[in-house]
């Protein structure tokens, strides 16, 4: 088997454990992913970030998302791009409960104001899975590869996963962006 067969293998693993996740375990996560992230915009001092809106089989982080925004974060969340790359808006106060879909499908704000990625005191990035290396294993598109290549200054890079996700090696190609820290529904582990 190849790297790319042990990743495709994975993410099809990732994505039936997800699948089987019940709305009580989703509603309880949530809760918890909302008291992380208030933390950790309090620890960190966060006065901006990069984050996404999560699809319904991703760690719920939309409250957490809303109560850093009405705190007072500016929060930017991507929209995909047909060449690859991701373009960027800010998210206002609820305006996370409004979504439609960018071309890759993905929840955008319905209503919101071009933003560019400068400044970030972190990135809240989507992952399949990691390790506690900080090793992730994105969806195969590439997009946070790219976009983390380009990232100025030095947030600090956090994959978002449930705990499920934790996994004891990633496999891992050149190109791939490990992470700074990891964010589940019952820990906050930092990598290096």
């Amino acid at each position: 088997m190849t790297t790319r067969d042990d990743k495709a293998d994975l993410r099809a693993f990732v994505r039936l454990t997800r699948a089987a996740r019940s709305s009580d375990e989703l509603t309880s996560a949530s809760v918890s992913f909302e008291k992380f992230l208030v933390f950790l915009a309090d620890q960190y001092g966060w006065r901006r970030i990069a984050a996404f809106i999560p699809t319904p089989s991703e760690p719920p982080i939309a409250h957490g998302l809303n109560t850093v925004v009405l705190a007072g974060v500016s929060v930017i969340v991507p929209v995909s791009a047909a060449d690859g790359e991701l373009d960027w808006v800010e998210l206002g106060p609820d305006t996370i409960w409004s979504t439609r879909s960018d071309s890759m499908g993905m929840p955008i704000p319905s209503t919101s104001a071009s933003a560019t990625p400068t400044d970030l005191d972190a990135v809240l990035i989507p992952a399949a899975a990691v390790d506690r290396a900080g090793n992730r294993l994105g969806w195969g598109k590439g997009f946070y590869d790219r976009f983390l290549a380009s990232v100025e200054g030095d947030p600090l890079l956090i994959a978002v996963v449930f705990d499920s996700d934790c996994v004891d090696q990633i496999p891992t190609e050149a190109h791939d962006a490990a992470v700074d820290a990891i964010l589940t529904e019952t820990e906050i582990v930092l990598t290096q």
